[in-house]
């Protein structure tokens, strides 16, 4: 089943509470936020020195040194039976070696695992500071991301992460009881938030604002559906404090599962996604060639990105008397907020692009979409960006799109597939073979024996219809 993130603006519920209590949750949070960072380094960097301790032991041992030695010798060269048969028992020798190292490890951290020892370390630093439920929920989060680099930092490619103050607070909700309070009175009705009502009893209320992303009707059916097996469920989500214009708001990154929607969709049917220059959309069936659409227009989205980028360069050119020092971030700030509008802009833009794909494949019953694979694409065989994708690619948020029309479709039971983008744009939708692109918008089958010979075809829904003509499914 998905599972999506939401972020909602909190605010301190007022209600009942005196300016002592108001004050008291405030400190709370900070108190947290000043410390979770400190915490998450901590943990992060005794994952590192455990590993550098295992290291070290196998280092310190001649007879591991040894064995792997003559492993690495013999993988090196073809083997005779003999040497295979002596290969093997190198193996189960190092795998012996590997246990011993592992006991010592584990006889040096006190008969414990490592995760073991990293939360009783930190917890004996921290646990009067932020509660336990938040410490175990950060150890998890720092494990499973240490796990993720621990290769890369071994290599030397990547050096170990370093958490800042600001990070998200990650929390469990009750499992026996709904945080979610409905409140109403006098004809207006407020969703309330208890957030470790044992130990601070903070209340927020969920301030929704305009709502683009209905989030009101999620959380109400999250209250509707708590402890249903096939409702909407709550899974461990976090809390941000944000510092913005001297003033410090709270966010709530409210993570949930949804239950797939049970559709009738044709399997056999495949629409292909081509994201293009002139449309940022193209659409296309493996089916009937008439099922096409294009989505956006891309003048329109490039005009609105120049107008971004030239109010930006006319900013920086009026602030490039400002130097360093004191003030340098308030001079600064029109910058950032003119990024974050662009930004919030292009995501915006997104979202409507993404729905409309997954509301077209509805409509017409696909049941899987096929996207290209990413990597590489607008590049030569020498890895360097083509010319005339050098100017689209630094406008473009490609990789957002297609990570919002997977999460979308797989909400609604659709398949997502990627695809080999090799020749989709080259070769002709009807017969296969090879053509040729004059100009940018225009295909034209070069192959006599083709019906589409000679003609010319839209360039982007050649491409859209090659894609969902595709059988080079790659992994993501």
């Amino acid at each position: 089943m998905p599972i999506i993130t939401r972020k909602i603006e909190l605010c301190i519920d007022r209600e009942g509470i005196t300016d002592d209590e108001y004050k008291t949750h405030w400190q709370f949070l900070r108190q947290i936020d000043d410390n979770l960072y400190l915490a998450a380094n901590r943990m992060s960097s005794h994952y590192f020195w455990t590993d550098e301790f295992e290291n070290r032991m196998r280092m310190q041992m001649p007879e591991y040194y040894k064995v792997s030695k003559d492993i690495r010798k013999l993988a090196r060269k073809k083997m005779s039976e003999e040497e295979k048969e002596s290969f093997e028992q190198l193996k189960e020798q190092l795998e012996r070696l590997e246990d011993v190292i592992k006991q010592k490890k584990e006889d040096f951290l006190c008969g414990t695992n490592v995760r073991t020892s990293i939360y009783r370390l930190v917890s004996e630093e921290y646990s009067n500071l932020i509660p336990t439920d938040i410490l175990t929920n950060l150890l998890q989060e720092i494990t499973g991301s240490y796990k993720k680099v621990s290769q890369d930092i071994r290599k030397g490619n990547r050096t170990l992460s370093n958490y800042r103050k600001g990070m998200p607070i990650p929390f469990s909700f009750p499992k026996d009881k709904n945080p979610f309070i409905v409140r109403s009175e006098e004809g207006k009705t407020d969703i309330l938030f208890k957030w470790f009502e044992k130990r601070s009893g903070i209340c927020f209320q969920i301030c929704f604002g305009k709502d683009r992303s209905n989030n009101r009707e999620i959380v109400k059916r999250l209250i509707a559906d708590f402890n249903k097996d096939d409702g909407y469920k709550l899974n461990t989500s976090s809390i941000q404090l944000v510092n913005k214009n001297g003033k410090t708001e709270i966010f709530l990154l409210l993570s949930l599962t949804i239950p797939v929607q049970k559709r009738s969709l044709d399997k056999e049917l495949v629409l292909g996604v081509d994201l293009g220059i002139k449309y940022p959309l193209y659409l296309a069936t493996n089916g009937a060639a008439y099922i096409k659409r294009y989505i956006g227009d891309s003048d329109s989205f490039l005009n609105e990105r120049l107008v971004f980028q030239r109010r930006y360069k006319e900013l920086q050119r009026n602030l490039q008397c400002t130097g360093g020092g004191k003030g340098r971030g308030k001079k600064l700030q029109a910058l950032e907020l003119l990024r974050d509008k662009e930004r919030n802009w292009v995501k915006t833009k997104n979202h409507v692009f993404s729905r409309e794909v997954i509301k077209f494949a509805l409509k017409i019953g696909a049941g899987i979409i096929h996207l290209e694979k990413l990597t590489g694409i607008g590049r030569d065989n020498d890895g360097d960006v083509r010319d005339d994708r050098k100017f689209i690619l630094r406008n473009w948020s490609y990789f957002e799109l297609q990570t919002m029309i997977k999460y979308k479709a797989k909400m609604e039971g659709i398949e997502v597939r990627l695809v080999n983008p090799a020749y989709t744009s080259q070769t002709c939708c009807n017969c296969g073979e090879r053509g040729e692109r004059k100009e940018q918008s225009v295909f034209r089958c070069m192959n006599p024996e083709c019906s589409e010979y000679g003609k010319e075809i839209n360039a982007d829904y050649n491409a859209a219809r090659n894609i969902a003509l595709s059988k080079d499914v790659v992994a993501d």
